[in-house]
């Protein structure tokens, strides 16, 4: 008897000792919030124009740099950071899908893929809707198909689908407006971007809600970063931001709110540009009619700071590759080509590993981008009209490439200076905030920015 009494004592304590499983955030909201090309060298200067970010900067935890991932272009690294695995595992290596057509064909990019086509691994909307909790996105990539979201607003929105419905019964969007989203300016689509998120804040009160403006991306490639139509474009994503903020605690979130603003990538200016397409084709690997690539041996697909480059043929790399190699590393603004046996340590998968990553990764030195454009002799001009002096797309290890972070709200710390993060990091901590864990991740949970649970 005494026995059994000592063995339940016991139990008593073991059971007091361990801490229980955090239960799903039910009655709180976290709003993920992306603006999209946000350096940290932009965050750093004093005279940004973004009072509101400041204050919750001041109430939150902020980060001094957050290193993004290779390829650094918008969709990678969106999809990293709600993955928290980098492109060699999640898959997504353009702004869609790159399709491979034929063995003198070039490659051509989709972009509206279904999600369960370009992502291979679990992310951390999944999870929480997987949990019961009620999730929501705005302009998020690639989402299309998702099937884990209640409600969306999408980068193309849909006139049949029940946010888009329920804006023009409101009065708060045109049909006209919905139909032809896609061919008004920048700016104009995150005022309605934002409009949808306090929509469905209000009416649905999601318990994820992930929100990403796309005019500052804009402007920095328009006009180049750091200018003052480029500090412009920050004031007014400051500007939606804080009247999404305003909407969430209209919705009943005060105080059960969290917010983590960051963005995909950090931005650089080129003066020259570098056409490997038009290389190619004086040396008579791509063919062209008029200003498109109708046949090719090799062919680059740029990413401003970067390129892939492809022979289609397989039974035609041994020989040309070392051949294109050569000539891309003689290229005037060419820093470095990276082979296959060097993509590990870039985060990039192997080509049979993932048929759209390219046979061969060139970087672009300081000053320089690339452009895909086949035609014209100059190999390396000016900046020209058609080709923007705003690029990123270098490699992710560039300071510049580095992106921001805040978290403010419900479970954070407040006046927590993170250092140097990871954009890895960013949806294992917004599941610890959801009361949800993400395994088998590369990031790790920022327990030092997170307050102890109540």
């Amino acid at each position: 008897m005494l026995l059994r009494l000592l063995l339940c004592l016991l139990l008593l304590v073991s059971l007091r000792a361990t801490p229980a499983a955090p239960a799903p955030a039910r009655d709180r909201i976290v709003v993920l919030v992306t603006i999209d090309g946000f350096p940290a060298w932009v965050w750093e200067d004093p005279a940004l124009p973004m009072p509101f970010l400041r204050q919750l900067a001041r109430e939150g935890a902020t980060a001094q740099a957050m290193k993004i991932a290779n390829p650094a272009i918008t969709w990678p690294n969106h999809t990293t950071l709600v993955t928290g695995v980098l492109p060699a595992r999640h898959g997504v290596l353009f702004n869609g899908m790159m399709l491979r057509q034929g063995p003198d064909k070039p490659l051509k990019l989709e972009p509206w893929k279904d999600k369960l086509e370009l992502v291979r691994v679990p992310t951390v909307y999944d999870l929480a809707f997987k949990a019961g909790l009620k999730t929501a996105h705005v302009d998020w990539v690639p989402t299309t198909n998702a099937g884990t979201f209640h409600w969306e607003f999408g980068e193309r929105p849909n006139p049949a689908s029940p946010i888009e419905r329920e804006l023009q019964a409101s009065g708060q969007m045109t049909e006209q407006e919905v139909r032809e989203f896609n061919q008004r300016n920048p700016p104009w689509r995150d005022v309605y971007w934002t409009r949808a998120g306090i929509h469905i804040v209000k009416q649905h009160r999601p318990n994820l809600l992930l929100f990403h403006l796309l005019n500052t991306d804009a402007v920095n490639h328009r006009f180049g970063p750091g200018n003052h139509a480029s500090l412009t474009a920050y004031a007014f994503a400051d500007t939606c931001l804080r009247d999404l903020f305003a909407a969430v605690e209209a919705a009943g979130f005060k105080d059960k709110a969290t917010f983590v603003i960051t963005t995909d990538h950090g931005f650089k200016q080129a003066k020259r540009i570098i056409r490997p397409n038009v290389a190619f084709r004086q040396a008579g690997w791509l063919r062209t009619q008029g200003p498109t690539i109708s046949a090719c041996e090799a062919v680059a697909n740029t990413l401003g700071g970067s390129a892939m480059i492809f022979v289609p043929d397989a039974t035609k790399r041994a020989k040309l590759l070392p051949q294109v190699k050569a000539l891309l590393a003689k290229l005037e603004g060419v820093e470095r080509v990276f082979e296959p046996g060097e993509y590990a340590a870039l985060g990039l998968p192997l080509p049979e590993q993932n048929n759209q990553m390219g046979d061969l990764f060139v970087v672009a030195k300081d000053g320089y981008a690339f452009t895909h454009y086949p035609t014209g002799e100059d190999v390396v001009t000016d900046v020209i009209a058609d080709v923007y002096p705003g690029h990123h797309g270098y490699l992710a290890s560039d300071p510049k490439l580095d992106g921001m972070l805040v978290a403010w709200g419900h479970g954070v710390r407040r006046g927590v200076q993170l250092g140097t993060i990871r954009n890895v990091d960013v949806a294992p901590t917004v599941a610890a905030l959801l009361g949800l864990k993400m395994d088998n991740v590369d990031g790790r949970v920022l327990v030092e920015a997170l307050a102890e649970r109540r």
